[in-house]
């Protein structure tokens, strides 16, 4: 596939997703709810996890970061 298909193809699928969240939307038909009032419901229910899973992220690499520190500092002292 060339890069211009692909772009076309990443535009669309953006415009789907647009689409889904209005509140017009065919959604609102299927489910007999708005998409994004679920999407709030998911979000605030995640909020919780992502921040746990960004500070142990934050946190594991700032571990490993201080250990090439600490290996590096007895390499320069032999």
């Amino acid at each position: 596939m060339g890069a211009a298909l692909k772009l076309i193809i990443g535009v669309i699928i953006f415009l789907a997703g647009l689409y889904w969240y209005m509140p017009t939307g065919y959604v609102n038909v299927f489910f007999g709810a708005s998409a994004f009032r679920a999407f709030l419901t998911v979000f605030e229910g995640l909020f919780g996890l992502v921040l746990i899973l960004f500070g142990l992220i934050i946190a594991w690499i700032e571990f490993e970061d201080i250990k090439w520190e600490h290996k590096e500092k007895k390499k320069v002292r032999k």
